[in-house]
């Protein structure tokens, strides 16, 4: 694609370092030192525990990073209002974390292979607190979200988006890493804060084009 050859493409997609400099805060709130809370639900016990669905979580960071590398190239415009609502969200996150910190017990490990090998690095790098709302699935939402608003983009596009942001999604809660909670919390704020900045750029472009063609007939 011709667009990979623009400038304009690769500054716009360093835009998405904001994103690893929000990540340097997240260790600093992944602690219990401020108490903690649990937020189980009786639904949370019949989601089967099952330790190879730490594959498509660590596919969580290609997944995202790629859906907005396409958005970029696709539809600036709707990459700049995800990529903004995805650092306001996170922003949000961190505050819950630090006035409402969480925290999903963990099962034993069990079972060999790679998705148990990868659980168990993945409990040994990761503590089990800043879980709601669950930025793996607030991610997810948000870039597939992005997606489907975009007309231009074919359908079977959106399908497979939809699939790997669902599919990341559930396996946040199989490898009880994450609550029903968590992922319901990021479902709604991600929605609610990128209606609103996607409300707020339209009426800006709605202003921005009644003041040229003032006076018009």
């Amino acid at each position: 694609m011709h667009v990979l050859k623009s400038r304009s493409y690769w500054l716009s997609l360093s835009l998405m370092l904001s994103l690893a400099v929000m990540g340097m805060f997240y260790d600093i709130l992944n602690s219990p030192e401020r108490g903690f809370y649990v937020l189980n639900s009786p639904l949370d016990r019949i989601i089967p525990y099952v330790p190879s669905m730490s594959i498509p979580y660590l596919g969580w960071y290609p997944f995202v990073f790629g859906v907005l590398a396409y958005l970029c190239a696709k539809d600036r415009l709707t990459y700049y209002r995800v990529l903004l609502s995805m650092n306001i969200c996170v922003w949000i996150c961190y505050l819950i974390y630090f006035n409402f910190q969480t925290m999903v017990p963990r099962p034993e490990l069990t079972g060999t292979g790679l998705g148990a090998s990868l659980l168990g690095w993945l409990y040994g790098q990761d503590r089990p607190y800043n879980c709601f709302p669950s930025i793996h699935a607030l991610h997810s939402y948000l870039v597939m979200r992005a997606v489907l608003s975009v007309q231009s983009i074919r359908k079977h596009v959106k399908v497979l988006v939809a699939a790997g942001a669902a599919l990341i999604i559930l396996s946040t809660l199989m490898i009880k890493q994450h609550v029903i909670y968590d992922a319901l919390g990021a479902v709604v704020l991600g929605e609610c804060v990128f209606t609103i900045i996607t409300g707020l750029s339209l009426h800006r472009r709605r202003r921005k084009e009644s003041k040229w063609t003032e006076g018009i007939s």
